[in-house]
């Protein structure tokens, strides 16, 4: 039986498209240009999980009187009971979202499947009636949306269901040990004043944006104003893996999707993350994707 706990009064942009991945996984695409000033309200009528992508603009609205903003090139999961939202969008502004719904029950097993424990699900992040949180989106999980957007360019009955399914359930596999690590953390997080983890999330969008030429530890402390000595035990602390573990994993990600996109060979790949050794790059890529980089090469 499927679930999908939503009501909404639907247009022709919201949902242009809704397809069950399974029973109680449900993936919505909303897409177009509104023609005038538009007001939208929806709402659940149980609880459920949504993870969302915008593509195009910045989203704005509430849930519950909760402000909310999605932003493109993050990911925005939030924990609903029973809520209700409202959104506005001007005449002229184009709207692409991807939105993936999943049961608490299928949720707690993903959870389940992710870290091995059975301890942490649904129950764990929602606060109230509703809870959100959001990520800035890595390169891997660019290349896996940018996959999605070529999937819906097709028309439903052309659709790759079982391509379709994978590009969804590792998205979903991605921010759920986001939110793991997360979890874990936060007996640390006690630990930290606000400053300090609004500082750790600064480090980490700086190490993003110049992996193919990082900042020193000590340059890195200087810039977020935090001893280097706390930033290296509070990054492992937080993140779950230390500012070393992850540059190298950023950038081996990206490397992922450059040789992805068919773009770019091996050496092209290495030296546009940071790599100066082509053989030290493809054994770190081996290792960690446990295939060669050659293999990803159109």
């Amino acid at each position: 039986m499927s679930y999908l706990p939503l009501k909404f009064e639907s247009s022709n942009i919201f949902p242009k498209e809704t397809i069950a991945i399974r029973p109680d996984v449900h993936i919505m695409v909303s897409s177009g240009i509104f023609s005038n000033n538009t007001k939208r309200q929806s709402g659940t009528t149980a609880p459920v999980f949504e993870l969302s992508y915008t593509r195009k603009n910045f989203i704005y609205g509430e849930v519950n009187r909760v402000p909310v903003e999605l932003r493109p090139g993050y990911s925005s999961l939030g924990f609903l009971g029973e809520a209700s939202s409202q959104s506005e969008y001007s005449s002229g502004e184009e709207v692409q979202l991807y939105s993936v719904w999943v049961s608490p029950y299928t949720f707690d097993g993903f959870c389940e499947a992710v870290c091995g424990k059975s301890n942490i699900g649904f129950r764990s992040f929602q606060k109230d009636t509703y809870s959100c949180c959001g990520f800035k989106s890595d390169a891997r999980e660019e290349s896996i949306i940018n996959k999605l957007d070529m999937c819906f360019i097709k028309e439903a009955n052309q659709i790759n269901r079982l391509l379709l399914e994978s590009y969804v359930l590792e998205l979903l596999s991605i921010n759920i040990e986001r939110l793991i690590c997360m979890e874990s953390g936060r007996e640390y997080e006690s630990q930290l004043s606000r400053a300090d983890m609004d500082s750790l999330t600064y480090a980490r969008e700086i190490l993003l944006n110049r992996l193919e030429s990082p900042p020193t530890l000590f340059e890195l402390s200087r810039i977020i104003h935090m001893n280097d000595c706390k930033l290296k035990r509070s990054f492992k602390q937080y993140f779950g893996k230390t500012v070393y573990e992850f540059i190298r994993e950023q950038r081996l990600e990206k490397a992922f999707a450059l040789l992805e996109q068919g773009k770019h060979n091996v050496s092209e790949s290495a030296f546009a993350v940071g790599y100066t050794n082509v053989s030290h790059f493809s054994e770190a890529f081996q290792k960690r994707f446990g295939i060669p980089p050659r293999v990803l090469i159109r």
